[in-house]
């Protein structure tokens, strides 16, 4: 994966990336990978990850931050190469994938989450209780290795780490955002 880091940073922007379109998490966390790796492939939106396998399967685009579950079959097969995970470690979805930071990527990280949100008018004690009951939920034998089979891994926080999770996402690919210049159309 190192010598990939290499030929990449030589091609400049001969390489193409995929994203499932503009403003999409993939599509700030190549721009993201572009700036931490020294890297300039060319971002090409398509309307789906389905499509940008096909595409990469095709040889139109190089590049594509993918889910692990969606792309472990092609990977598996010897179709596409995983590189590395953009995880902070070494993900229990893909464990034998490197972190890019592992390859030589300093300072990258970027996962995508998901999270339950209520109005901030709910009162305190309501929704303290709706945070206990969902983590109770996905922490759950049976939901974890559900949603691990979907390729998620069951993390959880509180309200106050998942404000923090915003503000530091928030922050991190807005300055993307404004270096790139990345407007949606």
């Amino acid at each position: 994966a190192a010598e990939w880091l290499s030929q990449a940073q030589k091609a400049g922007d001969k390489l193409s990336y995929a994203s499932p379109g503009v403003g999409t998490v993939a599509h700030l966390g190549m721009e993201l990978l572009k700036t931490k790796a020294g890297i300039a492939p060319v971002h090409v939106p398509y309307p789906g990850n389905p499509q940008i396998i096909t595409a990469m399967l095709g040889g139109q685009v190089q590049l594509a931050l993918l889910p692990p579950a969606m792309s472990a079959a092609q990977v598996s097969a010897g179709k596409l190469r995983a590189i590395g995970a953009s995880s902070s470690g070494r993900s229990p979805v893909a464990a034998e994938v490197p972190s890019l930071s592992e390859i030589g990527i300093k300072d990258y990280q970027l996962e995508i989450w998901n999270a339950v949100a209520a109005p901030a008018s709910m009162p305190a004690a309501v929704a303290s209780r709706l945070s206990a009951l969902v983590s109770d939920i996905v922490r759950s034998p049976d939901m974890r290795s559900r949603l691990f089979q979907q390729g998620w891994q069951v993390v959880g926080s509180s309200p106050e780490g998942l404000r923090n999770r915003i503000e530091s996402d928030t922050q991190a690919l807005g300055a993307i955002i404004r270096s790139q210049k990345i407007e949606l159309n």
